[in-house]
């Protein structure tokens, strides 16, 4: 009986080969958007869910109240207390991430997703080792455990177990190689060392004291443990070890679940792990589900509408004994066919898509169709379509009376009918939802790149001299002096200033250390802090509202300081500002300017106080000013200059347009994102709209045949068969405006500089919608005006 159902099925498709094209065109569009979403949210929301015992996996969290700080960070001897005094720890470790520097002959690779771990990593978290074991790795310090990528990279065919690589200064063996990470793993490091060779570094070796929150510590809880207990008895033992730390007592520890670390927000300083945000896996659930169901609708659409012309089939086959359930099964299987068509259109889609969308969203799906879960979200998206596209037909078709089909009765009733243009109204509400949402976000990215942040980013180049923090500090200051002014006698060079951060990533914060005269003591607000030489404002081209910036002939000004406006504001200083006693982490001078508000962060932030003082130990960023055209002279300049230097170190560099440009990284990648499935959307809904147009003409071609007879001009008749279908789209308009008014306010609510919602926004979202659609169907309609009405009333 099914083998009958499916010939009959296939023989139906083929007789409505060119309604069946726009029903497999627009699934397969949908499908494949779809299934792309979904398989971004899945890798999202699966983020370290492949560890055994990952919900019982634990990141240490520290908060400084006097601070306000929040860190992912603790103090390393942590480890050992843990393991010693806290019951419910299992298991503990610590990692600190990190670069390492490989040296190939002259050549030095910087690779960044390196990190160091503790000897109990591998009894947390999984790895699949191909070569090599954590034993073997962890019995000298001067290991290395490799991904296949990364051995493969360096050693190409070689068996790379017992090679070495030089690591900086030193050589390091291979001691292990591992299964490439997966793209949803928090951890992406391709190299992996043993902390102990970090802790046996003269540089590192205050990383053993209670005070330095250096590491990443997880504890595994044995099961049934509670980690808020957990979370307290670890505090109790900071407390009580780290005394010499006065931040100690003000310092409180608890526990974030693995599987929560991932869309952590609320880190003070940011973070080397991947973090996204929920609301953004949220909105592209939704969408993935919408763009399946605005395929659907064509097909529901077009096989209602056409549904009086397969009546006398169902009467006649009612008559002869097919029941009800027979019926349903048969229109079932036919949309379970144009499913399964679409489906493998939809696979090969997806293939090639795949490559641009790992560009867009930055994430490996390595060979996702060897995965056993892009198989269930293919398999899910299948069913989804099926029961979308096949219920209602099915139950409307196999629902007629066949007495009335026969008779001539009209079979679609009014609800049908009112149905069908809800689902219209359906696909371009959410059409005109996309087309506003994509608006905005072009506009507020637009203000973003055009705003005026309060410093000059163009045609500046910042290098980290790494060397100089290995000096001391007289060598330090000597050095940093000379390697400006080789700087400024370089061709093409406008400025050089020196800080120890970029102008537009501040984030040294300190609360409760600054002073001043008339200061409540009991107010101890958080201000974030640079350290700035003479010639930064000049090259950075900051504007100062009041006062000056920091004289290169005043010694004094090594303890003088500057604040900005929004700090003038906050500390209620005594007038007049400029002179007045200020102390800042144990040096006091005074306050010699204000600097206008800068945007120090992205404008997602609100600008915040900020102090700036002029002392050099802090110091190893040179940010070079250079003259149009000539920064390409100039970074071949400072390159060989720094290897004169530091020959053994790589050249780090970076243009302050591309480190803004990073701050929005994520902004711009969910604007492509929404600007290329708006486009599915609107194309799908078109598509649509364009099948059903072409057949209510058809329907109507008598009428049309009789009204030019009787004196109807082509336009008059153009109007006239799109008048419905505007009407839909002005009504999804209506519909579509307050819900993406809604939408793209809690959107821009991220953001603590943006862009009003325009009214002109709305207006031009649904005028472009109209005019989609009236382009769609008048193509139609003129078809239909213009055909000879004595062809069309021949048979009448």
């Amino acid at each position: 009986m099914l083998l009958r159902h499916l010939h009959t099925a296939l023989r139906n498709c083929w007789k409505q080969r060119a309604t069946n094209a726009v029903n497999i065109t627009g699934l397969a569009a949908g499908m494949t958007a779809a299934i792309l979403i979904f398989l971004w949210v899945t890798n999202e929301l699966t983020y370290d869910n492949y560890h055994p015992a990952a919900n019982r996996i634990y990141r240490v969290t520290s908060y400084i109240s006097t601070a306000k700080w929040t860190w992912e960070t603790a103090p390393y001897q942590l480890i050992n207390a843990t393991r010693t005094n806290v019951p419910e720890a299992e298991s503990v470790t610590a990692i600190q991430p990190g670069n390492a520097t490989i040296r190939l002959g002259d050549e030095f690779i910087t690779e960044k997703n390196s990190a160091f771990i503790d000897s109990a990593w591998f009894n947390v978290f999984h790895y699949d080792f191909i070569a090599g074991n954590p034993r073997n790795f962890f019995s000298s310090p001067f290991s290395l455990i490799l991904t296949r990528s990364k051995a493969k990279q360096y050693f190409g065919d070689k068996d790379p177990i017992g090679r070495t690589l030089r690591l900086d200064a030193t050589d390091y063996k291979v001691a292990g190689i591992i299964k490439d990470i997966p793209a949803n793993s928090s951890f992406p490091f391709d190299f992996l060392i043993p902390v102990e060779a970090l802790i046996s570094n003269p540089a590192h070796k205050d990383d053993l004291k209670w005070g330095n929150y250096n590491y990443q510590v997880y504890i595994r809880l044995r099961p049934g443990a509670q980690p808020e207990k957990a979370g307290r008895t670890i505090t109790r033992l900071l407390r009580a070890n780290a005394k010499d730390d006065p931040e100690s007592k003000s310092t409180t520890l608890s526990l974030i679940n693995l599987k929560n670390i991932h869309f952590e927000t609320d880190l003070t300083f940011g973070s080397p792990i991947i973090h996204a945000n929920r609301s953004t896996v949220t909105i592209f659930s939704i969408l993935g589900l919408f763009l399946l169901v605005i395929a659907c609708i064509n097909y529901v659409n077009l096989t209602t509408a056409r549904a009086s012309l397969r009546a006398k089939e169902v009467g006649i086959r009612k008559i002869i004994g097919a029941g009800k359930n027979s019926l349903f099964l048969q229109f079932i299987t036919e949309s379970f066919v144009i499913s399964i068509l679409s489906l493998l259109i939809t696979v090969a889609l997806v293939y090639l898509a795949l490559p641009a969308f790992r560009d867009l969203t930055d994430k490996t799906f390595a060979n996702p169709f060897a995965n056993p879960q892009t198989w269930q979200i293919i398999g899910a998206t299948l069913l989804a379509a099926t029961a979308l596209n096949g219920i209602y037909p099915a139950l409307l078709l196999s629902g007629f009376k066949p007495l009335n089909v026969l008779r001539g009765k009209t079979v679609l009733k009014f609800k049908d009918i009112f149905l069908r243009k809800g689902l219209v109204v359906v696909q371009f509400t959410v059409s005109i939802v996309l087309i506003i949402g994509t608006l905005i976000i072009q506009r507020q990215l637009s203000y973003i790149q055009h705003s005026d942040p309060g410093y000059n980013r163009s045609q500046v180049i910042s290098v980290v001299m790494s060397f100089l923090w290995s000096k001391s500090e007289a060598e330090k200051n000597t050095l940093t002096a000379t390697v400006k002014q080789q700087l400024l006698e370089q061709t093409g060079v406008s400025g050089v200033a020196v800080g120890n951060s970029s102008v537009m990533n501040v984030r040294s914060s300190n609360s409760g250390s600054a002073d001043w005269d008339g200061h409540d003591t009991s107010f101890r607000p958080t201000v974030y802090n640079m350290s700035a030489d003479e010639d930064y404002q000049k090259v950075m081209q900051l504007k100062m509202a009041q006062g000056h910036w920091f004289d290169p002939h005043n010694a004094q000004d090594k303890h003088n300081f500057i604040i900005n406006e929004t700090a003038l504001n906050l500390f209620n200083l005594r007038k007049p500002v400029l002179g007045q006693r200020f102390s800042f982490e144990g040096d006091t001078g005074k306050i010699i300017g204000i600097v206008k508000d800068f945007h120090f962060a992205s404008l997602h932030e609100k600008i915040k106080p900020l102090l700036i003082y002029n002392q050099d130990r802090w110091r190893a960023n040179f940010f070079i000013r250079t003259e149009p055209g000539q920064s390409a002279r100039v970074l071949a300049a400072t390159r060989a200059l720094v290897k004169s230097y530091a020959p053994s170190k790589p050249f780090d560099y970076a243009f302050l347009d591309d480190q803004f440009d990073g701050l929005y990284k994520a902004d711009k990648k969910v604007s492509t994102l929404i600007l290329v499935f708006s486009v599915i959307a609107i194309l799908i809904s078109c598509l649509g709209l364009f099948a059903l147009a072409a057949f209510t003409a058809q329907q109507r071609i008598k009428e049309i045949g009789i009204r030019k007879v009787l004196g109807a001009t082509v336009p008059n008749i153009v109007a006239h068969l799109s008048r419905d279908f505007v009407r839909l789209v002005l009504l999804s308009v209506l519909i579509a405006t307050p819900i993406a008014a809604w939408a793209m306010h809690k959107w821009l609510e991220d953001f603590a500089y943006h862009i009003p919602l325009s009214a002109w926004v709305f207006i031009l979202a649904g005028g472009l919608a109209i005019l989609i659609a009236v382009l769609t169907v008048s193509t139609q309609s003129i078809r239909a005006a213009t055909a000879n009405p004595a062809k069309s009333l021949r048979t009448d």
